[in-house]
């Protein structure tokens, strides 16, 4: 499982933790504008698994809002 939480909106970029199991102490960050793709931080969670790709497929609501928090789980 994999949770997620937005942290601070500032000039267009989203600064999102992610959490693989719920572990704060695996955290991971990414800072990016999803509307021009431009990462500006990125720091991969301690985890096996591709935090980023389930991050990608779950932080898009159904009218097209970014979510402020969310859970994926792992398949």
């Amino acid at each position: 499982m994999l949770t997620y939480k937005l942290i601070d909106i500032v000039d267009g970029f989203y600064h999102y933790e992610i959490y693989p199991e719920g572990k704060v102490a695996d955290k991971g960050t990414l800072i990016f504008n999803p509307l021009t793709k431009v990462v500006k931080t990125l720091i991969e969670p301690n985890s096996p698994f591709d935090c980023l790709g389930h991050f990608a497929q779950d932080f898009v609501g159904k009218n097209g809002e970014f979510k402020e928090s969310g859970m994926v789980a792992w398949y």
